[in-house]
């Protein structure tokens, strides 16, 4: 009787040391960023809020989608969701991502202003490499497109220069402004 009693004890403990599935989960994630090719550098994380300002739009027109390629960056959140937008973030098995939006034409941004808290691994302001060998892309890139003074999409994609990114570090995003009554 002793012995089966020990036995159900031990099993018993044993039980309580496997891990709970956020634990094997957690250990899956790591073990994909560590394996997957990914590379990262240690130590050389920055947290931050991307802003992109400085954008060539009509007077009058307004910002109608975007579209912003991504390297070595992990989207941590969405800090704003201006209202009639759709507002999305991705991040791939590789170190590629993307972040993107589009709006109808009765909004007026002309920048986005705290839309992302990101983790930016080794900064890249513009590509360096050779694109047929060696090749590291920049860590934002990508096209926006405007609607004009009239609320009429102009149908041609504008470049992101390496100088409309800009990003603020901080560990969070930005307080929420009041419910409105």
């Amino acid at each position: 009787m002793r012995c089966q009693g020990s036995r159900i004890d031990s099993r018993k403990s044993n039980l309580s040391r496997r891990p709970t599935m956020n634990q094997v989960l957690s250990s899956a994630v790591l073990s994909l960023v560590l394996f997957s090719g990914v590379q990262y550098g240690i130590g050389q994380v920055q947290r931050a809020l991307l802003n992109v300002d400085g954008l060539s739009i009509p007077r009058d027109g307004a910002l109608a989608s975007f579209h912003i390629d991504t390297w070595g960056v992990v989207p941590v959140a969405v800090c704003n969701i201006p209202p009639l937008w759709e507002i999305k973030a991705e991040k791939f098995m590789d170190s590629a991502g993307l972040l993107s939006g589009r709006s109808d034409p009765h909004r007026t941004l002309s920048k986005l202003d705290h839309m992302y808290l990101v983790d930016v691994y080794q900064y890249q302001p513009l590509p360096k490499g050779d694109p047929n060998g060696d090749y590291h892309p920049s860590t934002f890139a990508g096209w926006f497109e405007v609607f004009d003074g009239n609320g009429a999409l102009i149908k041609r994609h504008r470049a992101f220069r390496a100088n409309n990114f800009h990003l603020t570090p901080t560990a969070r995003c930005p307080d929420a402004p009041p419910a409105e009554p």
